[in-house]
């Protein structure tokens, strides 16, 4: 258990550092299973970060860019598949 914590708090001091003070973009990945969302819809937020803060900048699936996404709610419309995906989403400050 200790091991998860000490893991997360390192996760959550990258995406705190470089989103909120340094002011840098984040790239986060995801390979969610076809299905897996009732709503097909994948939430990015990385944690609670202060309303307004953030915001998707790019979403590529599979290598190729993907315009299906709500920038400001940080959720991007997955397409209905039977494979799973590779998706990476660049996250920016505002």
């Amino acid at each position: 258990m200790s091991g998860y914590h000490s893991f997360e708090l390192c996760y959550l001091a990258a995406v705190y550092s470089n989103l909120l003070i340094t002011k840098q973009p984040m790239d986060f990945y995801f390979k969610p299973l076809p299905g897996g969302f009732t709503d097909n819809i994948l939430r990015v937020s990385p944690d609670i970060l202060p309303p307004g803060s953030i915001k998707i900048n790019s979403v590529e699936i599979d290598g190729e860019s993907y315009y299906d996404f709500d920038a400001n709610n940080l959720t991007i419309n997955l397409p209905k598949t039977e494979q799973r995906i590779k998706i990476k989403v660049t996250i920016v400050p505002v």
